[in-house]
């Protein structure tokens, strides 16, 4: 019996690994995602810059928050202790406009799956997307 409850309790241990939270070499690297609002193909590059900063590059084939459709997003990424990332000191750089500054947002990696999702910043919905290479 005690054998039985040591087995259980050490099944649980390896169990729980598996829903770890992404460490910061996990994060680095090219994702692809579909933006639903607006039909883009949009590109993240996420690449560590120092020992705790992160740089960020947002790359829609259309980008929702430009009049001429044509831009890219600029931030700054810090890990929390809950392994998630907090996009900051965004800036979105449309054709022909002034650069403006966007919202911050909270991007979550699934280690198991390379699938970072976060919420848009013009109205919040849901984006995701999918890593195709590492750096």
């Amino acid at each position: 019996m005690r054998y039985r409850i040591l087995s259980v309790v050490l099944a649980g241990a390896i169990a729980l690994p598996a829903h770890a939270f992404a460490d910061k070499d996990d994060w680095s690297g090219l994702y692809k995602g579909l933006d639903v609002y607006d039909g883009s193909i949009d590109y993240l590059s996420i690449s560590l810059t120092s020992v705790e900063t992160f740089e960020l590059r947002i790359i829609p084939s259309v980008i929702s928050l430009c009049e001429t459709g044509r831009g890219w997003i600029v931030a700054e990424g810090k890990l929390n202790d809950e392994g998630k990332m907090l996009r900051q000191n965004s800036r979105v750089f449309c054709d022909g406009e002034e650069p403006a500054d966007v919202a911050d947002r909270v991007l979550t990696l699934d280690a198991n799956t390379g699938i970072i999702r976060y919420e848009a910043t013009d109205d919040r919905r849901p984006l995701v997307y999918h890593k195709v290479s590492s750096n």
